[in-house]
């Protein structure tokens, strides 16, 4: 079903592409991404914390806040296809900050082709959304931007409806505990009888601890949404384990 579902898009796709450029997270080796750039951020020899996303050690099944009980609850699965480091960081950086959302599409295929090996087949995919004060400041949500280029490669449907009402202190400092506190009651879904019995992929930029993807999921919950798997560009390692690009 995969395989016949990503073929019937893919004829599309090439009008998004050039036959030959640099890797995007370093600009020297041949892209999208170099060989040497998926060993140090994509880390494939590494597993993804089931619970939050964090890349860890292969033979874990998740990461050892989460097996305290310190992670997300309300989310199936959550996964992120490489290390927020070295030049992975630089280059999500470059899209929030340097208003540059149309780096994605460069990303957007082997993103796809990556998330869809990870993941079941869902009813659609959402963007966590953002705070309208910040949306007007930044002028995008990269996380729809995201969701816009899954949206293109798989041909999955952008489920709308989720807002954010509260546009909450900064998460930097805060422990895991705290960044769940935080979140608490920020999400609202406007039109709850859309995502009642829907599974659905959960899509933001970056996952550290999971707890604004584990905020968005409890809002999605209280709507009767039957499954629901985190997806995102990039998350922390295990605190033991030493990233390859340093």
């Amino acid at each position: 079903m995969k395989g016949l579902w990503r073929n019937a898009v893919r004829i599309s796709q090439v009008l998004w592409y050039k036959d030959e450029q640099a890797c995007v997270f370093c600009g020297e080796g041949h892209g999208p991404i170099c060989l040497t750039c998926r060993m140090n951020y994509l880390r494939p020899e590494l597993r993804r914390c089931t619970r939050c996303g964090k890349l860890i050690e292969s033979g874990q099944l998740d990461c050892l806040d989460c097996l305290a009980g310190r992670g997300p609850k309300q989310l199936d699965q959550v996964t992120a296809w490489g290390h927020y480091s070295g030049g992975m960081k630089e280059f999500i950086q470059r899209i929030k900050f340097k208003s540059q959302p149309n780096l994605i599409r460069e990303i957007s295929r082997p993103f796809s082709d990556w998330a869809i090996s990870q993941l079941p087949v869902v009813d659609g995919i959402v963007a966590v959304p953002m705070h309208m004060s910040r949306l007007a400041e930044r002028g995008f949500n990269q996380a729809e931007v995201i969701a816009s280029a899954l949206h293109w490669e798989l041909g999955l449907p952008i489920l709308s409806g989720v807002e954010r009402l509260e546009s909450r202190s900064s998460q930097v400092l805060l422990s895991r505990q705290e960044r769940l506190h935080n979140l608490t009651g920020a999400f609202n879904v406007r039109q709850p009888e859309d995502y009642q019995g829907k599974s659905v992929w959960l899509i933001d930029d970056v996952t550290t601890t999971g707890s604004t993807l584990e905020a968005v999921a409890e809002a999605l919950r209280q709507c009767g949404t039957k499954e629901i798997y985190g997806l995102c560009l990039a998350a922390g390692l295990e605190k033991r384990l030493v990233p390859l690009s340093e």
